[in-house]
């Protein structure tokens, strides 16, 4: 360890020379210097430790010699030796700086002692120091960690008043760390869960409760938003961050407080975004659990339906088609197209029916089955449609814009409680540069615009600037999630389209959207030109493999299939076909094969039987729209595809084409 510096000054040579003697048996480094001017000379050069100064010295006196020190070295340890005998001189020079004083003669035992208590001094001086730097640079260090923390982190006082409040809080909520200091914690929360925090930290509150230092407890909370002008009110059009928080007792020193309980510190974390994750997967869940009962319900619904059409088609045979008989029997056939739309329909809203991604299409067909669909559920509500005749055509992915035009009439639907009208519109609208960007559009050009118009309730300016913000709802609790409206304008903007609300209170909404038309104006949308089931039949010759797990399907299928000529062969299972295949020897023309069965589904049992016979040709049917896999397998390999419910001519119509493919 490096040896302490002292500077020893006096106009006495030996005095000077004596005490360095004796503080360098010691172990001290001494300097000496015979005056005022030759210690300043020593001081500018080197860094003493402590200095025994002489009062009165001929050049500079005591007193100047200190003053000179402290401005080089403001920390400096001095010791002042006087032989005055006055309390006066002495006083002064403490006053001055000097950390205490030797009155000469001294005696060699005080010099050492007084010297050491100086240095020892020193030391202590130096390390609270260090330490109070070191505090200091711990405390800017957790300071800026709190003040950078993506969380909330506050303190409350014993009433639940905000003592402390990190920088997060104006980030995250709006609020000013100081003007929060002394506000009740409950005015920035939600109406519903103000007094949670207090009761869980009461004595007498409800359980679980541990008042003992350091205890914690976890709570989800809404804190609330401040709005524009920082006002910390309710407000229940105010937007509320989800918050999961954990909280601890705080206990003060006692020689601060004499309380058990002094507050809380807490710390807040913004799960708003895992909260609408949840939600979603919540409601994909229940989305997917309502698509599995719809998907097997409409399989069965179209076995039903299937075998009615079936045998309907089978007995218009044998009447006149100006007969009532058939008339009767072409009603039933248009009820049965009619349910087996309903159950489409049903799966599109499910997601259950997986068409192509994106389809070219005309919107009115949308407009007009989804506004029928939706007035079958709500009788009171009237429903106008003003379509464009000549409506450019959209490539769109049908389901989800069937989902934006069901959420558009659902939120029309609650903005009229007690009945009203619903006015649907189409129109072709064409958008400079200049408007297109006033829109929000990525270009300019050629446009379809849908509007859907309600005689509701209407809504303020504060209502409308958030309809589209998720979890947002003006609806009763159980009402709706928030996500309607939200999920709808997703849509619209993944299609490269744009939403437009007009609205007012008391005087209904009208929500647009609008979605980029395709150049080709002569594509005709399949759903549109589809026309009646043809009554010609076109008979036929061959040996036809029908594979169907549901017996009804089967028998009337068979029938259809004889009264057109082909020789029938029957199976009720993918497995059961393969079998029937393998052990041939006549030849099989054609394999009508069901895609949704038990076991050995159709993809299953058509790759089977392909292993087996290459050349067999395959017509695929279903109640379901394909799916990917099996529309794959319809455009490389397979002939065809069949939709049920379908009639004897539909069926002569499609075997045809397979044969003469």
């Amino acid at each position: 360890m490096k040896p302490e510096q002292i500077l020893v000054v006096d106009d006495e040579k030996r005095l000077v020379d004596s005490i360095a003697k004796w503080l360098t048996s010691q172990g001290f480094r001494v300097f000496c210097a015979y005056g005022g001017l030759q210690a300043i000379r020593l001081f500018n050069t080197h860094k003493f430790d402590l200095v025994l100064l002489d009062i009165s010295m001929p050049d500079m006196n005591g007193y100047e010699a200190m003053a000179k020190m402290f401005e080089l070295d403001t920390e400096i340890l001095v010791i002042i030796m006087t032989g005055f005998a006055s309390v006066e001189s002495a006083v002064s020079a403490l006053k001055q700086g000097a950390w205490d004083y030797l009155k000469k003669p001294f005696e060699y035992a005080d010099l050492i002692k007084t010297v050491k208590n100086g240095l020892a001094q020193r030391n202590l001086i130096a390390q609270k120091k260090i330490y109070a730097a070191r505090l200091e640079a711990s405390e800017k260090k957790y300071q800026y960690m709190i003040d950078n923390s993506p969380d909330l982190i506050f303190t409350l006082d014993e009433n639940f008043c905000f003592s402390f409040a990190n920088q997060q809080f104006q980030y995250v909520l709006g609020y000013l760390p100081l003007e929060l200091t002394g506000t009740p914690f409950d005015t920035i929360l939600h109406e519903d869960d103000r007094g949670k925090l207090s009761r869980l930290f009461q004595a007498d509150g409800p359980p679980p409760r541990d008042l003992s230092p350091g205890s914690s407890m976890a709570l989800n909370l809404r804190f609330k938003k401040a709005d524009d002008a920082g006002e910390t009110e309710y407000n229940p059009n105010t937007a509320f961050t989800f918050m999961e928080m954990k909280a601890s007792v705080l206990t003060l020193p006692d020689i601060e407080s004499s309380h058990d309980f002094d507050g809380i510190y807490a710390v807040a974390r913004d799960v708003t975004e895992r909260v609408r994750l949840e939600t979603q997967l919540r409601q994909a869940q229940k989305m997917e659990a309502i698509g599995t009962l719809a998907g097997g319900i409409a399989h069965d619904f179209n076995n039903i339906l299937m075998s009615i059409q079936g045998y309907t088609s089978l007995v218009k045979i044998g009447f006149n088609r100006e007969s009532e008989a058939y008339k009767r029997l072409s009603n039933i056939d248009e009820y049965v197209h009619n349910g087996a739309e309903m159950a489409r329909q049903l799966l599109d809203f499910s997601r259950k029916n997986n068409r192509q991604a994106a389809i070219t299409l005309n919107i009115n067909y949308l407009l007009k089955t989804s506004a029928k669909m939706f007035g079958r559920t709500r009788k009171d509500i009237m429903i106008h449609q003003e379509l464009d005749k000549n409506l450019w055509l959209i490539k769109v992915d049908e389901s989800q814009i069937k989902q934006v035009l069901m959420n558009l009439f659902v939120n029309a639907w609650h903005a009229m409680p007690k009945g009203g009208r619903i006015v649907v519109k189409s129109q072709n609208v064409v958008m400079d540069r200049e408007q297109a960007q006033k829109m929000g559009l990525d270009q300019a050009g050629d446009y379809i615009k849908v509007c859907v118009a309600d005689t509701g309730t209407g809504m303020d300016k504060q209502t409308l600037s958030r309809i589209f913000d998720p979890f947002f709802t003006t609806k009763d609790r159980g009402q709706g999630t928030g996500l309607g409206l939200s999920t709808a304008y997703g849509i619209i903007k993944a299609h490269k389209g744009t939403f437009q609300v007009d609205s007012s209170p008391g005087k209904g909404s009208v929500f647009m959207f609008f979605l980029p038309a395709i150049k080709d104006r002569t594509y005709t949308n399949h759903v549109l030109s589809s026309a009646k089931n043809s009554d010609r039949l076109i008979s036929g010759k061959g040996r036809v493999l029908l594979v169907d797990d549901e017996k009804e399907v089967i028998e009337v299928c068979k029938e259809m299939l004889e009264t057109l000529g082909y020789e029938v062969l029957v199976a009720g299972a993918g497995a059961q076909a393969v079998s029937v295949v393998q052990n041939d020897t006549k030849g099989i023309d054609l394999m009508i094969l069901d895609v949704v069965m038990p076991g050995m589904d159709g993809v299953q049992t058509y790759d089977a039987v392909r292993h087996l016979n290459p050349d067999i040709r395959v017509l695929v049917c279903s109640g379901l729209y394909p799916k990917q896999k099996i529309r794959q397998m319809i455009n490389n390999e397979c002939r065809d595809f069949l939709l049920k419910p379908f009639d004897i001519a539909k069926l002569s119509e499609k075997i045809e084409s397979v044969f003469s493919a």
